[in-house]
């Protein structure tokens, strides 16, 4: 309530028509009311142009009902006026007229909506009206407006009613639990992937979906099935460790390489975040507990620290100065782990920008799994940074989450993910190492396996989880008994899943050793320099015009050779990954297929 009351809007407008929470207030006091609501953890986002409201009529249940904290309204409304001073006096008089002449004191609820009045020195002329097919579209276009028509009130029985602050906050509570506006088709899909079994998905809802089971059985065409499916205006990012979802170019999806196209830092969200990025991926990834010294070596060698390259340094000077065995065995451990990470180029990015739409995020060129493991890390924490903020919102989908582990960061970071309207869909092998927040997902799709652990965990189905053929499921959703359902791939995903073949990795490593460079000097310099790839490439054949785009850049021959070898590889992806998906649109064209409709179904059966 209070961003209207303070922004100082004199009339304000607030619905929510079962496609989401919408508010309107004069053009005038548009910017600081946004302001003022941001502040106060509002995530906004501007309708250009506004949406048409639907019929409606007066909420006639709310008729000499007063204080209004019982009131469920979801789908509905209110139109105000912002009142003060005198009007305020009168409202408070009007509430205590009936308890002076009985001596009798209010109840608490009475009291407290008085109290919300004389506190806040507002009160509000309203309108309070839920949508009906039966309604007046004359009468929703006066409301669009902001203008107030006259209607029925709790304590102005023959005219608009006056409310207390109280009163429109326990009205609009159960509006605004619908999050934020979208048309209907574009807020919700469903997925038939069988005939018994049909997933659901809404924005604002709880989307999460976990696929388990061995490699093989079917796991990742149904992902792919389900990510199809998705509304283009709907944000997804898939974290693709092994490029296998780039066919979902076809259905739409922008397709970016890390190490290529996408560079990120985990430097760059800051001491803590990096701290906990670096203490999951060791967690995670390696199954080791961090001890406490192992904590404070790190945390104090990320103060001021710019890159990984300034961490590890300063790692490996706590090792050689110190004195005390504790902490050189904990600099030794951090070193082995940080290590390898300095070859990858995809992290030592800038400023993070987080990619809206569908996007895939292929993480194949990145050389050692262990990196591509702390990419995956980083960018979870990029995601919650920006949906922390009201930036982002949508589903992160996460193929070989096992690489993740059941860490308290990962599990953390998933546990605030859902706190801000982002759900994770999450394929993986085993259970044990999937983190329990991702296992805890609304929809739990069980392929066959002979995991000893996931056998464990679920020990009622042992027997069955063994026992299952390909693309055969074990269902388990919350509020519904387990069952069998038997997929059937959709024939283009999966004949596009039988012709994927893997992207080569960068190899930074073997060309730095060709080179004799340091790896973790070539890896650096490649992310640094490759606003100058093509002048770096034409140098190294012998075109010396482009020299000068060198100059200042500290690169020796041996380096400039090295980069060249590397920029060359890159742009061969690229243009592998540009040339199939030219192929795929000449396939499209030429058969003269549609694309899944938005708002439509995917059936996989029959």
């Amino acid at each position: 309530m209070l961003p209207f009351i303070l922004s100082g809007a004199p009339r304000f407008l607030a619905a929510n028509w079962d496609e989401g929470f919408v508010v309107a207030v004069p053009e005038k006091h548009a910017e600081r009311f946004k302001k003022l609501a941001e502040d106060m953890g509002w995530r906004l986002y501007p309708l250009d142009p506004p949406p048409a409201l639907p019929k409606l009529r007066f909420n006639d249940a709310i008729a000499r009902v007063w204080p209004l904290f019982s009131i469920t309204m979801s789908r509905g409304g209110v139109v105000a006026e912002v009142k003060r001073g005198r009007h305020v006096q009168r409202v408070v008089d009007a509430i205590d007229r009936p308890y002076v002449r009985s001596r009798t004191l209010p109840s608490s609820i009475v009291a407290a909506a008085r109290d919300s009045a004389a506190r806040l020195n507002a009160v509000f002329r309203a309108f309070p009206f839920v949508f009906d097919d039966d309604g007046s579209e004359k009468l929703a276009r006066r409301v669009a407006e902001l203008k107030l028509p006259r209607g029925l009130g709790p304590l102005a029985p023959s005219g608009v009613g006056w409310f207390t602050p109280l009163d429109i906050e326990a009205l609009l509570k159960p509006l605004a639990a619908g999050g934020g506006y979208g048309p209907a088709s574009l807020r919700a899909f469903s997925v038939k992937l069988a005939p018994t079994l049909t997933l659901s998905f809404a924005r604002s809802a709880d989307n999460s979906l976990l696929l388990c089971g061995a490699p093989g059985t079917g796991k990742s065409a149904t992902l792919d099935t389900i990510l199809a499916s998705a509304p283009k205006s709907w944000n997804v990012i898939v974290l693709d460790p092994t490029g296998e979802h780039a066919i979902l170019e076809k259905w739409g999806y922008t397709v970016l390489q890390a190490g290529i196209e996408i560079f990120i830092n985990p430097l760059e969200l800051g001491p803590a975040h990096a701290f906990s990025v670096l203490l999951g991926f060791i967690e995670g990834y390696w199954g080791e507990r961090a001890t406490p010294i192992v904590a404070h070596t790190l945390r104090t060698a990320l103060q001021g620290a710019a890159t990984l390259a300034d961490v590890y340094d300063r790692v490996a000077e706590t090792l050689q100065r110190s004195s005390r065995e504790d902490e050189r065995t904990a600099a030794v451990a951090l070193i082995r782990r940080l290590e390898p990470l300095l070859t990858c180029p995809a992290l030592y990015g800038g400023k993070h920008l987080l990619p809206t739409g569908r996007v895939v995020v292929d993480m194949s060129a990145i050389e050692t799994p262990d990196a591509r493991a702390a990419f995956m890390i980083t960018l979870l924490h990029i995601i919650y940074s920006a949906a922390q903020i009201g930036k982002w919102q949508g589903v992160v989908a996460i193929d070989e989450v096992d690489m993740l582990g059941n860490c308290e960061v990962v599990n953390w970071i998933c546990d605030q993910l859902r706190k801000y309207s982002v759900s994770v869909w999450a394929a993986g092998h085993s259970l044990a190492r999937i983190a329990r927040k991702l296992a805890d997902a609304r929809y739990q799709l069980y392929f066959a396996t002979m995991d000893p652990d996931t056998l464990k965990i679920l020990y009622n189905y042992g027997a069955l989880l063994q026992s299952l053929k390909f693309a055969q499921v074990l269902v388990r959703a919350r509020g519904a008994p387990a069952y069998i359902a038997s997929l059937h791939p959709h024939p283009e995903i999966w004949d596009a899943k039988a012709r994927f073949t893997p992207g080569f990795p960068l190899p930074v490593t073997a060309t730095a050793a060709k080179y004799n460079l340091s790896p973790r000097a070539l890896a650096q310099a490649y992310a640094e320099n490759r606003d100058i790839a093509q002048a770096i490439i034409a140098v190294a054949s012998g075109n010396a015009r482009y020299a000068d785009a060198l100059r200042g850049r500290g690169l020796a021959p041996a380096a400039i050779k090295a980069l060249a070898e590397l920029y060359t590889l890159a742009a061969a992806r690229r243009a592998e990954a540009r040339s199939a998906e030219a192929k795929t649109l000449e396939i499209q064209q030429k058969a003269g297929e549609q694309e899944y409709k938005e708002s439509g179904e995917i059936q996989l059966s029959e």
